[in-house]
């Protein structure tokens, strides 16, 4: 017969093994963009706030400076240098809190999720939080994006944070998913 505290050891140490993953109602975090494949290497890095409501905001600041956001069922990536806007009609295909919604654990500190034909991998802290999102992109190109200086918000943060700015005279083209 096994005393309590050995099962409640035991008990501890499967817990501990496995953390929840958490579904913010937003969350805003540093990150670095890596992409890797087909002859491409980038590297691009930045800050992030993601809301529920599917509006997000990623400003990059290196290599240089960009802004990709969502407005409605488009996405448009502002490139200040060239003085080019792509819009990109994705409909609900980037929604980052419905890919955690659907993410089943794995094994260890992983979680896999499949949301319109991608297969992203999710890599989670001790907190629950997520800080590190794989997936290979339509061309094969592997794509890590890591997380840190991570801030989950119970509530979705106020739309005013999520403005998306076209600049006027900026040539704006249309791009493909």
């Amino acid at each position: 017969m096994l005393k309590k505290s050995t099962v409640l050891m035991l008990m501890l140490s499967v817990a501990w093994g496995r953390v929840e993953l958490k579904v913010p109602g937003s969350f805003s975090a540093h990150f670095v963009h890596s992409m890797v494949g087909g002859g491409v290497i980038a590297r691009y890095s930045g800050t992030a706030l993601v809301n529920r409501s599917r509006a997000f905001r990623l400003e990059y600041r290196r290599p240089g400076r960009q802004l990709a956001c969502n407005l409605n069922s488009n996405v448009y990536w502002i490139d200040y240098s060239s003085h080019t806007v792509v819009r990109y009609n994705v409909g609900s295909l980037l929604d980052l809190m419905q890919i955690l919604k659907v993410a089943q654990h794995y094994r260890g500190n992983l979680y896999k999720s499949n949301y319109h034909g991608y297969h992203f991998i999710l890599r989670i802290n001790g907190k629950g939080e997520v800080d590190r999102i794989t997936f290979r992109d339509k061309e094969g190109i592997k794509n890590t994006i890591q997380l840190s200086a991570i801030h989950y918000n119970k509530r979705p943060l106020a739309s005013s944070r999520f403005r998306c700015p076209v600049p006027g005279g900026y040539r704006v083209v249309q791009g493909k998913i």
